[in-house]
């Protein structure tokens, strides 16, 4: 858990990431693309049960936030 400082006006954290890059967070290794025939391999950052070639594509504006 990271801590901030008592006296920090701008919330400065120390100490690892609260979440995210902890292996906990994250999809299993050495998965494989669900599309049969597929042999690529998942990266652990992907939550996705797809490859990026196999995955649905979607709209979002250049401009849009969020």
């Amino acid at each position: 858990m990271a801590r901030t400082t008592s006296g920090s006006k701008d919330g400065a954290h120390f100490g690892p990431p609260g979440r995210g890059k902890d292996v906990a967070s994250r999809a299993a290794r050495g998965r494989a693309c669900a599309t049969p025939g597929c042999e690529t391999v998942l990266s652990t950052y992907n939550a996705s049960t797809t490859c990026w070639l196999h995955t649905a594509s979607t709209y979002r504006h250049p401009l849009a936030r969020g």
